[in-house]
């Protein structure tokens, strides 16, 4: 999945709130031993140095986030009104 197409589609404004549901996405998870620990280092790396809002960090808390809980993933974003990128995500699912 090209989660630096789907990053490039948040507006700026809404890195922050969405940063902020995809960490809770990420915490709230019952399956957490679906992340690679190459995937938990780095999102770790980016909560540590403050950089999840960057266009790395929101790609790492989006597949994260993806990986743990997908369906969640896609509330968060319809709550943040970011449909497209919902809509985005459903399509390299679902192979459209």
């Amino acid at each position: 999945m090209d989660y630096d197409k789907l990053v490039a589609m948040v507006p700026y404004e809404k890195r922050e709130p969405l940063s902020n549901k995809l960490i809770g996405v990420i915490l709230g998870a019952k399956k957490e031993e679906k992340m690679p620990s190459t995937l938990a280092n780095t999102f770790l790396l980016h909560m540590k140095n403050h950089t999840e809002n960057s266009e790395a960090g929101l790609q790492v808390l989006l597949e994260a986030a993806i990986l743990l809980d997908a369906e969640k993933t896609v509330v968060a974003l319809g709550e943040l009104q970011m449909q497209n990128v919902a809509e985005k995500f459903v399509q390299y699912m679902y192979g459209g």
